[in-house]
């Protein structure tokens, strides 16, 4: 069959979902770690637009904040075919790897966003490919998980060669990170509600005297994003996210804590008090999520509040009457073993260790994961 052209955008009569996102004008809009698409066609080349956000907006004679920019990634295949950052307000690629000389064959692309929204959002614009008929959105898995954390979820560092090197976009990797793993590994289809440094009674604080109250993660659940720029003027922060009408997860894997450790430390008090911050955020995940199953999952840069853990969980139990949420223990990331990434997080290794004990756990739960 001859090749034609198809141009297309990113919209659901073309793509599936993969995490929170929604179409902006005509474009895409991906902000939280691992949002993106995913289609499938029979052909060979393949060209995708992007757009920055308004950190790419800045004048050509001022440094530009690379550390700053989206990092994002087209996979074909299975391949990681294009892994680049945003650096102007729009960017065009022709993906390598499919041209005209390659016999057509079905193609399966997944386009995502590899850094966290905080420093950065970028809209998935126009799509083109030559191919014998128009792209379609790949199937939707049976399985669906939603993983709830922080930078350890993001992948923070994860492409840094050593623990010296400081946070930048361009070392962040959700595909390396144990969510994303996870998910693989449970054939899941999965969204990311995941912020660096942020906790539930404190963000990472250098002073256990002083918590870090604006780095929480219960206000941001419940929003499409939180991102310190604009896409197009419009601010992450002020879209809900529509819980009544969007897919719904079947299991949430939350895996909060370690931010927290920072200033709970030792003290009983803290450790109280981050127990009850962490109920409440229990009821908040379940009373919008009433049918999902919730697994807390903890300890791969620490465990040291896992018994505070383990306890509100007990307690959501008894005061919810709620019973499918459960708890697993991840073994601590072992340094001589695996090395880090930045900062003294988890190398790829210990995310990979991680997400072989995460999966394992939710298949033993049975249901839809016991395959």
């Amino acid at each position: 069959m001859a090749l034609k052209e198809y141009t297309f955008l990113p919209t659901e009569e073309h793509v599936k979902l993969l995490g929170r996102t929604f179409m902006l004008e005509d474009c895409r809009v991906l902000s939280l770690s691992g949002a993106g698409v995913e289609f499938k066609y029979t052909g060979t080349k393949l060209t995708v637009t992007f757009y920055g956000d308004s950190t790419t907006e800045t004048p050509a004679d001022s440094p530009e904040p690379w550390r700053d920019l989206a990092r994002v990634a087209v996979i074909v295949d299975g391949i990681m075919q294009l892994d680049t950052v945003i650096k102007k307000p729009k960017e065009v690629f022709e993906v390598c790897g499919l041209d005209e000389s390659i016999a057509p064959a079905e193609h399966v692309v997944r386009i995502i966003k590899l850094s966290e929204p905080r420093m950065s959002t970028t809209g998935l614009g126009e799509i083109k490919i030559l191919a014998e008929g128009p792209a379609e959105p790949t199937a939707l898995s049976e399985r669906y998980i939603e993983f709830i954390g922080d930078s350890i979820t993001c992948g923070y560092g994860v492409d840094a060669p050593d623990e010296w090197h400081p946070f930048s976009t361009g070392t962040e990797n959700v595909t390396k990170a144990f969510s994303y793993k996870t998910a693989q590994k449970l054939k899941a289809d999965y969204s990311m509600v995941s912020y660096s440094g942020h906790g539930l009674t404190s963000g990472y604080t250098s002073d256990p005297e002083i918590p870090k109250l604006e780095e929480l993660v219960q206000p941001y659940y419940g929003i499409f994003a939180y991102s310190y720029n604009t896409f197009r003027g419009l601010k992450m922060e002020s879209r809900k996210w529509d819980f009544a009408s969007e897919r719904k997860p079947d299991t949430i894997v939350i895996n909060l804590g370690t931010n927290d450790d920072s200033y709970c430390q030792q003290d009983e008090l803290k450790r109280e008090t981050f127990c009850e911050d962490y109920v409440d955020f229990l009821e908040q995940v379940h009373d919008l999520n009433p049918d999902s199953r919730i697994v807390v999952a903890f300890g791969l840069m620490g465990d040291g509040l896992f018994e505070a853990e383990k306890e509100a969980v007990e307690q959501f139990k008894e005061n919810s009457g709620f019973t499918d949420v459960h708890i697993v223990r991840l073994t601590p990331q072992n340094f001589e073993k695996y090395g880090y990434g930045a900062d003294w997080h988890p190398s790829p290794m210990s995310h990979e260790v991680a997400s072989d004990e995460l999966a394992q756990f939710i298949k033993s739960l049975g249901g839809k994961y016991a395959f």
